[in-house]
């Protein structure tokens, strides 16, 4: 990676198909005006559709607005899977997903985020072809363990800066017009999950970690997480990490954080805005 003109935070949001979540997004969307951040929020179609007009605000107040999938079930895995179905499955949601969010935007999507962060060659020739320019996917450091999901060993030596894929391994650099944008992490995501449940320390001493690797810190969140959870209205068997100790209270606690961070010289930026620099 050449130096770019800067060092890039990212925030990013990622808007599963939770009825219910609207609210959390709207704190959070609030929370950037407040602080003058620029997000991107990555959102499934099913939300689009359902909440096109603050997709639309979003977008007006412009923050950037991509996709992650169509529905991102939780936690019935199998029915929507960006790595093993069959590519037609897959065609067929991102086309629907696209097309919601280019309803309530006015604009075509170019930036994606896959449900659990399952992708492969597959899905980004896939999304070459639907006219994708950016990627936000590959879990590079991360290893959930029994933990969670997200244990994809060829995944865990990939750059941690932004990177053009090979286009048979994405986890390497080649040359793939496709611009990756990895979530951070090292071992531990560096998202609201670790900020709620290592706390507000550990999570900036994982910022520091990272931020010493890279010039890039990737963090994400999720509107749900903002929100009571008596107001949410989670698929039954849902785990009980998603589905517990949420609500408003934690706004506090990532505006700490995201003060903190930003304060240590990263300018707030979209994965557009990063994809813009031409430094990768």
């Amino acid at each position: 990676m050449s130096a770019g003109p800067a060092r890039h935070f990212l925030f990013t949001v990622d808007a599963d198909w939770v009825p219910g979540s609207d609210r959390g997004l709207e704190a959070l969307l609030a929370l950037c005006e407040e602080r003058r951040l620029r997000a991107t929020i990555f959102t499934t179609g099913r939300f689009s559709a359902a909440y096109r007009a603050l997709i639309a605000a979003a977008h007006g107040a412009g923050h950037e607005i991509g996709v992650h999938g169509w529905e991102h079930p939780m936690p019935t895995f199998g029915a929507e899977n960006y790595r093993f179905t069959p590519v037609a499955r897959r065609h067929d949601w991102l086309l629907r997903a696209t097309e919601a969010v280019a309803e309530a935007t006015g604009r075509r999507p170019r930036a994606f985020r896959a449900p659990y962060l399952w992708t492969d060659a597959a899905t980004f020739a896939l999304l070459e072809r639907l006219g994708y320019a950016i990627d936000s996917s590959v879990p590079t450091r991360r290893f959930d363990g029994l933990l969670g999901m997200v244990n994809h060993v060829e995944f865990l030596l990939a750059p941690l800066d932004p990177y053009h894929p090979d286009p048979r391994r994405p986890g390497r650099r080649g040359a793939s017009p496709i611009l990756e944008v990895p979530p951070s992490a090292f071992v531990l995501p560096m998202n609201m999950s670790t900020l709620r449940f290592a706390g507000l320390g550990w999570a900036l001493r994982l910022a520091g970690l990272i931020g010493r690797r890279a010039a890039t810190l990737n963090f994400y969140c999720h509107p749900w997480e903002f929100v009571e959870p008596e107001r949410l209205r989670f698929p039954p068997g849902t785990p009980s990490r998603h589905t517990h100790g949420l609500g408003p209270r934690w706004l506090a606690t990532l505006r700490a954080f995201l003060d903190a961070t930003l304060a240590r010289g990263y300018a707030s930026s979209t994965t557009a805005e990063v994809a813009a620099c031409g430094s990768w």
